[in-house]
C-alpha cells in the first residue's frame, strides 16, 4: 500500500473510492475533483509538458489557494520517489500529513 493510499484510508477514503481514482474520467467524481486528479497526474508523469487546457480546467474547477495546496501535498507524497529508487524506502508504511 501506498503512504497516499494509507492516508487516504486513515482520512476516511474507502476502497471502492480508492480503486475508482484509478479510472477517474469515466468515475462520478465531481468535476474539480477530476481536475485535481488531471493535475495529479500531469504533475507525477511530465510537469513541464502541462497543457494550456489543463492549466484552464484547474483554473475554472479550483480556487488558487485549493491548487497550490494540491501542488504543495503533491511535491511532499512525491518525495519519497528518491528514498524507493535508491532502495532507502521503509519496510512499514509510515503515515504523514501536511
Amino acid at each position: 500500500m501506498s503512504v497516499r493510499s494509507a492516508v487516504a484510508l486513515d482520512e476516511g477514503v474507502d476502497e471502492e473510492m480508492l480503486d475508482a481514482v484509478d479510472e477517474y474520467d469515466q468515475s462520478d467524481f465531481s468535476a474539480s475533483q477530476k481536475a485535481a486528479l488531471r493535475l495529479a497526474d500531469a504533475y507525477l508523469t511530465a510537469p513541464a509538458e502541462m497543457t494550456e487546457a489543463l492549466k484552464a480546467d484547474v483554473a475554472a474547477h479550483l480556487t488558487p489557494t485549493q491548487a497550490v495546496e494540491l501542488a504543495v501535498k503533491l511535491m511532499g507524497f512525491s518525495s519519497d520517489k528518491v528514498m524507493v529508487a535508491l532502495g532507502l524506502d521503509f519496510d512499514e508504511v509510515r503515515i504523514f500529513t501536511m
